[in-house]
């Protein structure tokens, strides 16, 4: 697969889920937790958070610092690995060091 730097765009299009993530999650709260139907509530967050945790696995790869293997990674080493800005912290599947991967977009 290859991959190309972070432009704006891709910034942009992030913050959109971001705001469409959390818009979404305000009036569902509002909704139903007011007439005591968290369990709905909480459907609906798992539900907006599995959208955007797998969008973002596909939609970007990282870059190992140590090497340089892009790889891309599945949903759950999405979800459970630590974010940091631009970068997350993974093994890398090549040379199987712990490192700060650099955010790369997926074409």
């Amino acid at each position: 697969m290859k991959f190309r730097k972070v432009e704006l765009k891709d910034a942009m299009a992030v913050v959109w889920r971001l705001i469409i993530f959390v818009g979404l999650e305000i009036m569902a709260a509002m909704f139903l937790l007011e007439k005591g139907l968290m369990w709905i509530w909480v459907l609906i967050m798992v539900g907006l958070l599995t959208w955007i945790v797998n969008w973002h696995c596909h939609y970007f790869g990282y870059e190992c610092d140590k090497c340089g293997h892009k790889q891309q990674i599945d949903f759950l080493k999405e979800f459970y690995t630590l974010n940091l800005f631009n970068r997350k912290y993974l093994k890398c599947e090549k040379c199987k060091k712990w490192n700060r991967a650099k955010l790369l977009v997926a074409r």
